[in-house]
């Protein structure tokens, strides 16, 4: 039996980690059969980004002069049904007693009534617009494309070897007024 490399055995076992987080997350630990997961790539990356966000939430803290409801309210921009798969995800849950409500965020909604927004990939011509609208104003952005850090976003997502990660700009997060926990910044690269 031929033994498995340090590096690799390092880099396997930070992979499981994150798989696992991810899996319990949404309520789920076993990963779908091979075949499943072939048919079902973007519809896994999307349960896996949808609980990504759920946690985000549990891992940032909003200045504490937060009007907004006693709701946790995420908005969505585009996604193509992004917000279906994120309801399913936050639905009975709450963050800090929080319930969780899930939007469609539209144009002529107030940005600065969310806490979380979150842009997708179909967006990418307005990102710019949509981040200068919540510009220090207490809402966490997260989106995912490649430039979405440069535009003023607070969180990257992206995929690399086929899983998804993701990128905090931590500046960016403190001038918005949000405290974004040591861990949740360790998982970051």
């Amino acid at each position: 039996m031929s033994r498995i490399p340090r590096g690799f055995a390092t880099l396997l076992k930070r992979r499981l980690q994150v798989m696992a987080l991810a899996c319990l997350s949404i309520g789920v630990f076993a990963p779908p059969p091979l075949a499943a997961a072939a048919e079902s790539d973007r519809l896994d990356e999307a349960h896996v980004k949808a609980a990504f966000l759920y946690n985000f939430a549990k891992f940032v803290q909003w200045p504490p002069s937060d009007d907004r409801p006693t709701t946790l309210i995420i908005g969505v921009v585009g996604g193509d049904r992004f917000d279906d798969v994120l309801e399913s995800i936050v639905s009975g849950k709450n963050v800090n007693g929080r319930d969780i409500v899930v939007r469609q965020m539209h144009d002529e909604d107030d940005a600065r009534a969310f806490h979380i927004v979150f842009i997708a990939a179909s967006e990418a011509r307005r990102t710019s617009d949509i981040i200068q609208r919540v510009h220090r104003a207490g809402v966490l952005t997260v989106g995912e494309t490649p430039q979405f850090l440069q535009e003023g976003g607070l969180i990257q997502f992206y995929i690399r070897d086929n899983h998804v990660r993701f990128q905090i700009n931590a500046a960016a997060a403190s001038q918005a007024g949000l405290k974004i926990s040591s861990q949740l910044l360790s998982l970051s690269k």
